[in-house]
């Protein structure tokens, strides 16, 4: 049998390399390699969901009588989230795979793969139930350009990577230092769109919803926050922390680190530019301008730029956060609504457990 498949050689089960280390055999929980990883899972588990728990009718309303500019802004936010995580359900678990050598890592990343589908399934859900011609919608949606060139950056990495990792797979790589740089690479970049750029669009949507417009929208997205927040960015950043504490991974970031910095400041350049053409053409949004939006941004890179060990002074990053309605939104369960006002998204699948199999009690009833 092939050791693509399955590797009967395998002799590191007691600590296997997250990456490029020898190919994997046997599921291995037996031995606890990164915990923190595996935690990171089984949180994703426990916070399942469905892109058809809320029901988007109302929005159908509410974006044939909001003001145009809010209509704009909604869409065009709506079209590069999409286009986003239309990239992220194909472009983790399946391009990374080859080179993934852990039980861990491999579980965390297709159980956030599924969850990404879940994310781009949502925002087509969106759509589909939110007009009346949803055809005519995608092909808007398809014509912003802006939103392409928002996200070219992290594609063009994702792309590199996509190529490093086919050409492994098929051995036409070597497992060498400029192997591994695409995929450290490649792992920046999807820590850069999951920490700043999601966050920069999900402030738009919510500041939206925040005038008492979109809710169902806004329930739907803010679970997607919550997944991209609490789980993806961190699963970002804890590989990225356990690399940086290999050989491997520190020359990695010594030999790339002229391009990881640039890599940074275009997805940073590309949010502020992004920014700067939402606002324009006399589109406004009640309690947001653009000031506001470029701070939360600037906020949100300064975690990436942080986790990294990387100084600038390209930017003047904000001490706290400039949007302080953000911590509504970005912690469910602040928001206590009943059943009654709003389709309820605070919950989790998997936490309670049976104790008693096998326990034969006394008590007669």
């Amino acid at each position: 049998m092939s050791d693509n498949v399955f590797n009967y050689q395998k002799q590191d089960y007691a600590k296997p390399l997250l990456f490029m280390g020898e190919k994997q055999g046997l599921f291995d929980t037996i031995n606890r390699h990164y915990p923190d990883i595996w935690a990171l899972y089984k949180t994703q588990k426990s916070l399942d969901w469905d892109e058809n728990e809320f029901d988007y009718s109302s929005c159908n309303a509410d974006f044939k009588t909001c003001p145009r500019a809010t209509y704009d802004m909604m869409v065009k936010t709506l079209a590069w989230q999409w286009e986003a995580d239309s990239v992220a359900s194909r472009a983790i678990a399946p391009v990374l795979a080859p080179f993934i050598t852990s039980s861990e890592l491999w579980a965390a990343w297709q159980r956030i793969s599924d969850n990404e589908v879940v994310h781009a399934a949502t925002y087509s859900e969106i759509v589909r139930n939110s007009f009346d011609d949803p055809s005519a919608i995608i092909d808007e949606i398809l014509s912003v350009r802006q939103a392409h060139e928002r996200l070219s950056c992290v594609v063009k990495a994702f792309a590199d990577g996509y190529e490093a990792s086919h050409q492994y797979a098929l051995g036409q790589r070597a497992n060498d230092q400029d192997t591994y740089n695409a995929l450290f690479m490649m792992v920046v970049a999807l820590f850069c769109m999951e920490r700043i750029q999601f966050m920069a669009s999900f402030a738009v949507t919510f500041a939206i919803c925040d005038t008492g417009m979109f809710q169902p929208i806004g329930k739907a997205i803010q679970k997607i926050a919550q997944d991209e927040l609490e789980i993806h960015a961190e699963l970002d950043r804890a590989v990225l922390r356990n690399e940086l504490r290999t050989e491997r991974g520190r020359k990695a970031f010594e030999q790339c680190r002229f391009d990881i910095e640039r890599l940074i400041a275009e997805v940073v350049d590309s949010e502020l530019d992004w920014i700067q053409y939402l606002f324009s053409e006399g589109r406004e949004l009640v309690g947001m301008n653009a000031d506001r939006l470029a701070a939360w941004t600037l906020y949100c890179a300064k975690d990436v730029y942080n986790t990294l060990g990387i100084q600038t002074d390209r930017y003047e990053f904000p001490q706290s956060n400039p949007l302080k309605y953000m911590e509504k939104w970005l912690n469910i369960s602040k928001t206590q609504a009943s059943p009654q006002e709003q389709d309820i998204a605070a919950y989790k699948v998997g936490v309670m457990r049976r104790t008693d199999e096998g326990v034969v009690f006394d008590d007669e009833f």
